[in-house]
């Protein structure tokens, strides 16, 4: 025998062991630190998926005791935190070929998959496809509609008060029905009162009747594919010249480009299909923000005529609101082992760059936890401090549509409506986010 070979069989040995361990995360990042000499992030293993769903400040907490970078338990899984921007993007740039993103896996449905969870070239490819459809649809001046969408769903809330009691759910099924009606919209070019929007409305509320379906099953299938086929009808009409959507969405506009193709329009309807969940509690969050404040309306319909600032009350109010509430995480998976900062990071571990944490740290934003609409009116937030929509080539793409949803929400609201808050209860740690508590009610009165 070789004098090498008891290291060979040794390390044979090993390799088997951990094969098998990694099928176990937590007991291989344990395993994993005993033989290298970097050790794990700092931190007990802590459940946080149950800590942090009853006290929203536990891992800012935890960064402030044991620093940027330290780990916990999240769904059986071990995970690795990092509080800070600066710190999340240069792990980001040093280690991204070790990471995968955390997303939806619809490959069986989306021929290259979800566009979050691509890389490489077809990454850059379908990305600026997307990019240049959203630049064409916003020069395009069609979005001037998506205030009337918001007045009208506002205004019927307001109109059926007697027949609701202005309850909790009711507001919150609002919200949904006028996300999903903006999505449609956007997205699709399918005007509301046309038969084309009622059709897509029932596919969205078949695909998830109460919010997004992370894991989707036979029903959601069926639903997905019963939409493409109709979209698919409704491009055939605009190729030939006798289509009814309005070509100025983003469907309409990779059409135009040249671009459309089964990947792309897959992603158009799920990216609409999680965005409307988003929209809902971003609507939710303005609401409960201005029934917080409601004078701030009136400043806001008076600075209209003219203001000095870097940007409007409204597009401050809207841009606070993301910093306090509807930012939150990018979740990645590591792919192999690394060292970063002198901590391993163990494959199958999951990160979590905690961006609502990075928005409230006190060395970068005066009294962070304070809500001020006047924020950002006359400061810039600059890349270090503000990440609403992500880090690197995987932040959101309708960053910008987002902050243009919110200022028209908050316009509509100040030129047409009284507010008053009803109940507001607690936040809660919903199915994918916080959210403003399930009790959260308003009256809505027109001027």
């Amino acid at each position: 025998m070789s004098p090498s070979a008891p290291q060979s069989i040794f390390a044979s040995v090993r390799n088997a062991a951990f094969g098998r361990l990694k099928q176990h995360p937590v007991m291989y990042a344990r395993t994993r630190a005993l033989f290298s000499r970097p050790s794990l992030p700092p931190g007990d293993l802590v459940e946080h998926d149950r800590l942090g769903t009853a006290d929203r400040t536990a891992l800012l907490q935890r960064a402030q005791t044991l620093g940027p970078i330290f780990k916990c338990i999240a769904w059986q899984e071990l995970q690795v935190c990092v509080v800070g921007l600066d710190h999340c993007r240069d792990l980001l740039k040093q280690h991204q070929n070790s990471l995968a993103r955390v997303t939806m896996q619809l490959d069986h449905l989306i021929p290259k998959g979800l566009l979050h969870a691509m890389e490489g070239r077809d990454h850059r490819h379908y990305r600026r496809a997307t990019n240049r459809a959203i630049l064409a649809s916003g020069r395009s001046g069609h979005r001037s509609l998506l205030g009337s969408l918001i007045d009208d769903s506002l205004d019927d809330f307001a109109r059926r008060s007697k027949e609701h009691n202005n309850s909790a759910a009711a507001y919150t099924h609002s919200m949904f029905v006028l996300a999903t009606s903006v999505v449609t919209w956007l997205f699709f070019g399918a005007r509301p009162g046309t038969p084309a929007h009622e059709r897509f409305l029932g596919y969205f509320f078949q695909l998830g009747p109460h919010g997004l379906v992370w894991n989707p099953r036979q029903r959601q299938a069926e639903a997905y594919r019963a939409f493409v086929e109709d979209l698919q009808s409704e491009i055939a009409a605009l190729r030939s010249g006798h289509g009814k959507l309005d070509e100025n969405a983003l469907l309409g506009q990779m059409l135009r480009q040249g671009t459309l193709d089964e990947t792309l329009l897959g992603n158009l309807v799920y990216q609409a299909e999680m965005g409307r969940s988003d929209l809902k509690n971003w609507f939710r969050w303005l609401t409960r923000h201005v029934a917080d404040d409601p004078g701030v309306l009136e400043r806001i319909r008076a600075e209209e005529d003219g203001h000095t600032g870097e940007r409007t009350l409204a597009e401050s109010f809207a841009l606070e609101t993301l910093r306090t509430d509807q930012s939150e995480r990018m979740m990645r998976r590591v792919t192999k082992d690394f060292v970063h900062a002198g901590f391993l990071f163990p494959v199958h571990a999951t990160l979590r760059l905690c961006l609502w944490e990075s928005h409230h740290l006190d060395h970068k934003f005066v009294q962070p936890h304070e809500f001020d609409p006047t924020r950002f009116v006359d400061e810039i937030p600059g890349r270090e401090t503000y990440a609403p929509f992500g880090l690197g080539h995987h932040r959101c793409p309708m960053g910008g549509v987002v902050i243009e949803l919110g200022v028209a929400f908050l316009r509509v609201l100040a030129h047409r409506f009284r507010i008053e808050k009803i109940t507001q209860g607690h936040e809660v740690r919903g199915g994918y986010h916080w959210e403003p508590a399930p009790d959260f009610a308003v009256k809505l009165e027109h001027r």
